[in-house]
């Protein structure tokens, strides 16, 4: 009995010192839970339409304020700000809103019946019935609430809704998923990639030995980050091909600059996410610790920096900080660039974002790496 408890109790203790196990066992499960807790997957998401309010009234009004939740209610629709009807069909066919519904001169006058047209991308007929039962439910009761009509009165044919359906050019989620695979993977190959490399050549030597050399060991880090840009960028090339024709997705339509311009793009953020990768190695004694800690800086971003799930079913407050992520400045270009053929010089903002993060990264880098 001894014996088994002696087993027993080493191999226990052999478990708690693996600090790799541990990550694995207890706190990977972990961040799973609460990444995925907070993500609104069960909650209603309300359709987004656009309004074009051409009766202006009292009771378009009343539909209009309902329909945003002004009333002390939850919002059944997202409205985007603009009223414009042009800009919103635009929107339609880009699959930026669902759909757009014109509210018509004359609605809720006495004695006559408004015809509520609704637009709607037929690549989201699921959510535009849903739109238009919305809408039948919501206007018996705002004709009653104008027309002072008592609540168990039963009111019929004083407006309907009218469903037209159009095809939108936007590519739905595979537009969306793969440029955020290509994203992430830019990400992940710099970062491993740099991070196990370098601390299994320093727990051999090899670091200490280059370090004595005559050649200036800066020489061989350089040539190292060299490599690894044209591998992301051959990466980079080799996943969109296979989003093209596998997935379907056309990228950068009408642009074909565009397999020039993305490789400044894969160079900025693949340079911001290697450095992070050489401070992590710097920090990590072996590639059993190396492991968590990779980990932790990038599950957090696979989630939150909208490369598999929209923001939409993120809590507000989660996106605040998320949006100011690598990943998430990365994901943002690479996606304009490829679904909508912006020109990677009106990528502004996510540049920006990554050049500040590229120059963070770099200098925690100098500050925590180390020869031996």
């Amino acid at each position: 009995m001894r014996i088994y408890q002696a087993f027993i109790i080493a191999e226990l203790k052999m478990f708690l010192r693996d600090r790799a196990a541990l990550f694995w066992t207890l706190a990977f499960p972990t961040v799973m839970m609460v990444v995925f807790g907070l993500f609104n997957f069960g909650g209603f998401e309300p359709p987004e339409i656009g309004i074009v309010d051409r009766a202006n009234n009292d009771a378009s009004r009343v539909l209009v304020s309902v329909l945003k939740g002004e009333f002390d209610g939850e919002p059944l629709f997202n409205v985007p700000d603009s009223e414009d009807e042009d800009t919103l069909r635009a929107d339609i066919l880009e699959g930026d809103i669902t759909g757009v519904m014109v509210i018509p001169e004359g609605f809720g006058e006495p004695g006559s019946t408004s015809v509520i047209d609704l637009t709607y991308d037929g690549r989201s007929a699921q959510e535009a019935e849903a739109a238009r039962t919305i809408l039948a439910q919501v206007l018996d009761g705002v004709f009653k609430t104008v027309a002072d009509v008592p609540p168990e009165y039963r009111v019929e044919n004083w407006a309907t809704v009218s469903l037209t359906e159009v095809a939108g050019r936007g590519q739905g989620y595979k537009g969306f998923v793969v440029p955020g695979i290509v994203s992430l993977s830019i990400m992940q190959s710099a970062l491993f990639g740099l991070v196990f490399t370098l601390v299994r050549l320093r727990n051999q030597g090899v670091l200490k030995r280059l370090h004595a050399t005559p050649i200036n060991p800066r020489h061989y880090l350089a040539g190292l980050l060299f490599t690894r840009m044209l591998l992301l960028i051959m990466q980079t090339y080799v996943l969109l091909l296979v989003g093209i024709f596998v997935s379907g997705v056309e990228v950068s339509p009408g642009y074909a600059m565009f397999w020039l311009e993305v490789i400044p793009l894969i160079i900025l953020g693949g340079f911001g996410f290697a450095a992070l990768g050489l401070a992590v190695s710097g920090i990590a004694k072996t590639e059993n610790t190396a492991a968590p800690l990779a980990n932790i800086i990038t599950l957090p971003m696979m989630f939150l920096s909208g490369v598999f799930i929209p923001h939409s079913v993120i809590p507000d407050w989660v996106v605040a900080i998320a949006k100011w992520l690598p990943l998430t400045f990365l994901a943002d270009a690479m996606r304009a660039m490829v679904n909508s053929g912006e020109t990677l010089f009106i990528q502004g903002a996510s540049l920006l974002g990554l050049l500040v993060w590229a120059a963070i990264s770099f200098a925690l880098a100098v500050k925590a790496f180390r020869w031996e």
